[in-house]
């Protein structure tokens, strides 16, 4: 069914925009009435460039909606009465602008999962389908209780990752801050003391000063090099498929950092393959949403060879065969899945195990990488000394 954006004014004089599904125009009109509203304006949308593509809902926040949704239609209220309890203790302004919106859906005679699926900023395709198999199989609320573990899961893996992270990244960022600011002021200033007393420079220390002087009089260079090359890799792979290809096939063979990368991203795979296949959605369409959720184009191309090879009837486990990021171990439990008919059983052990080693390999990786970062800066404030004391001494001694 359409989608149509409207401006509507209701007795009060108070203007309300949205989107709402509708047959036609006419059922839109005949529904805004029945709601106390006059329609202003309408417009169907073939793209979402409504207002509510700009809200940003916490994974917090969800969580605790399908928790309270669970709860009451676990209570025998219905969704409608249901989302109008929620949008009452919704405090997020962006969120329960959305639940009204899809409350007015659903009293329009709209399923919950085409209500949801208006607003993809919101909920995502697995969410939604997550919600659709609930509603087929009329097991609504374990789906919301799904639903709710897994933003709980990933919002724990995010945390995970960045409380690693972040100390070593503050590490990296004010020794590369450092370094800079000894090249850029303090190194000039010697040679400049250098340069006065007319000394017979060393090697090490001319390659000093040339860097010095360098980073002294190319620092905006250097300051905007960096930006650009930010810039470059955030916004030109995704526009670029087969460099961005390239980019994650090197981030999964990268030394050190790339076997954990590989279990994130093996993590993602199994976990949501896991939940979509327990929820009741079809191996196809499981496997065609978890393509998009990966976070890495190499697994994506895997998962989208074993979709096709599952639409061919063969086993997917022929094509993950093939592929060089699926480890072993998960192989096995997809072939053992596919034996004993419990493939969702089998990746959510897989799922499980690495849930607990990715945190473990996150902190030895980085409980290695801070002593090195460290050792780096000593091993440079300790050239640059050299570097500088070494005239000085040489000095001294021809004084003697």
């Amino acid at each position: 069914m359409p989608q149509f954006a409207y401006r509507a004014i209701d007795k009060d004089s108070h203007i309300s925009t949205g989107v709402l599904i509708a047959e036609s125009m006419a059922s839109l009109d005949q529904r805004m009435s029945e709601l106390g509203l006059w329609l202003i304006e309408a417009k169907e949308q073939t793209a979402r460039k409504h207002i509510v593509a700009r809200v940003r809902v916490t994974r917090r926040d969800l969580v605790d909606f399908f928790n309270g949704l669970a709860t009451l239609v676990d209570a025998g209220i219905d969704i409608a009465e249901s989302l109008r309890v929620l949008v009452s203790e919704t405090e997020d302004e962006g969120l329960r602008r959305v639940l009204e919106e899809v409350r007015l859906n659903i009293e329009s005679g709209v399923s919950f999962f085409d209500a949801m699926s208006a607003h993809p900023d919101v909920f995502t395709p697995e969410i939604c389908n997550l919600v659709r198999a609930g509603e087929h199989s009329g097991q609504l609320v374990e789906a919301c209780h799904d639903i709710s573990e897994h933003l709980e899961w990933l919002d724990q893996l995010m945390a995970d990752v960045k409380q690693a992270t972040m100390y070593p990244a503050m590490v990296a960022v004010a020794v590369m801050g450092l370094v800079f600011l000894m090249f850029s002021f303090v190194v000039p200033q010697f040679a400049l003391i250098f340069d006065s007393l007319n000394l017979e420079l060393p090697a090490v220390t001319r390659v000093v000063v040339a860097v010095g002087d360098f980073c002294n009089s190319y620092w905006w260079a250097i300051l905007l090099a960096a930006g650009l090359i930010f810039a470059f890799f955030k916004y030109v792979p995704p526009r670029w498929p087969p460099l961005a290809l390239r980019l994650d096939r090197a981030k999964l063979n990268m030394p050190v950092f790339g076997e954990v990368i590989s279990l994130l991203v093996l993590s993602r795979f199994t976990h949501n393959m896991a939940l979509m296949l327990k929820a009741g959605v079809p191996i196809v369409e499981s496997l065609r949403l978890v393509s998009g959720v990966v976070a890495n184009r190499v697994m994506a191309a895997a998962v989208d060879s074993a979709e096709q090879a599952v639409t061919e009837g063969r086993r997917m486990s022929e094509a993950f065969a093939k592929s060089e990021v699926v480890s072993p171990i998960v192989m096995r439990m997809i072939v053992v899945g596919e034996e004993t008919g419990r493939l969702d059983g089998c990746l959510e052990k897989i799922s499980l195990r690495m849930d607990n080693e990715i945190p473990r390999r996150i902190k030895r990786l980085f409980g290695i990488l801070e002593p090195v970062i460290i050792l780096t800066l000593l091993g440079i404030v300790g050239v640059v000394a050299a570097a500088i004391f070494m005239p000085l001494f040489s000095l001294m001694s021809g004084i003697r």
